[in-house]
């Protein structure tokens, strides 16, 4: 399994992937294909790292550089490509082969958040930094806030499987609703806090 470095090289890692995406062509196989390989090397338990590769990405990339990411990963949602990272059912034990769910970048960083009767996995500071850094990211393409918004909704109405509880889902759908109508992705994402805080216990 990979492992984390102990100082991770993240702004070489995004350049890496920036270089991908524009040299592959933001709407063509390869550069979906590359994001698939990155997140699949990884590995679920480093799934986080790839997100904090998209927000280093958001925070130095230039606007050319960050909307060719945004466009690949609005093409990779459109084709059920999305990159993502598998987590265990929230109720369930974790037996191999247990139950598990393949959550997209917003989606999975929503669920992180939520406080499982105690701390939640990802501290709220840094799943505000972190899912409005891949939100600012994503609009860098066009339409991508209204498609990712559509994705989230799906994710919040379908209950067919326990990965994300009652409380998350009403959250994500929330959310969802709140930045199809605003741009401003720091607010939405604290909105969500409040809102998972308040469920969570």
């Amino acid at each position: 399994m990979a492992e984390l470095l102990a100082q991770p090289r993240w702004a070489d890692a995004a350049q890496a992937l920036i270089s991908g995406c524009v040299d592959l062509g933001p709407r063509q196989d390869g550069a979906i294909a590359l994001m698939e390989a990155v997140c699949t090397g990884l590995g679920d338990q480093l799934y986080p790292a790839f997100l904090r590769v998209l927000a280093e990405i958001n925070a130095r990339g230039e606007y050319a550089a960050r909307a060719a990411v945004a466009q690949t990963l609005v093409q990779a949602l459109s084709q059920g490509r999305l990159p993502n990272g598998a987590r265990a059912a929230w109720g369930a034990h974790r037996p191999p082969g247990g139950l598990r769910r393949s959550l997209g970048p917003i989606e999975y960083l929503c669920l992180a958040a939520w406080p499982r009767q105690g701390p939640a996995e990802l501290p709220a500071e840094h799943f505000q930094t972190l899912a409005s850094a891949v939100m600012d990211l994503l609009d860098c393409a066009p339409d991508a806030r209204a498609l990712y918004a559509d994705h989230l909704t799906a994710v919040a109405d379908d209950p067919l499987d326990g990965t994300l509880p009652r409380e998350v889902r009403a959250a994500l759908r929330d959310l969802a609703q709140a930045w199809r109508r605003q741009a401003d992705a720091s607010r939405v994402c604290a909105e969500f806090v409040g809102r998972v805080r308040g469920a969570g216990g």
